[in-house]
């Protein structure tokens, strides 16, 4: 059961590089490009793994609590500067253009 409990950080490790990084989707890739992605990949999870111990507590228990975190502060990031250049008196279809890459509007 030992030997198990250790695994176990090796399923969670896995299990994200499968389902949240995409690491399962690579087999109609060419060779340089799965390459490639395995470091991105193993760059993002060292950068979790780095941010989970510093930052392990009530809050963040896991590393999907860490991922969570991440990507909200992210969205907070991108909502308050759509919301500046807003502010700043850029038009509704200038801000979308930016932030979501429409092309713009003819009228």
């Amino acid at each position: 059961m030992q030997d198990y409990g250790c695994r176990w950080s090796c399923e969670v490790v896995n299990f994200y590089f499968k389902v949240q990084l995409g690491l399962s989707d690579f087999r109609v890739w060419r060779y340089e490009a799965v390459d490639k992605y395995v470091v991105a990949v193993h760059l993002a999870w060292a950068y979790v793994e780095r941010r989970f111990v510093e930052e392990r507590g009530a809050e963040v228990k896991c590393p999907g609590d860490l991922i969570r975190r991440h990507r909200d502060e992210h969205a907070e990031a991108w909502l308050e500067a759509a919301v500046r250049m807003a502010l700043d008196g850029a038009t509704l279809d200038q801000v979308l253009q930016r932030f979501l890459r429409r092309e713009p509007q003819t009228v």
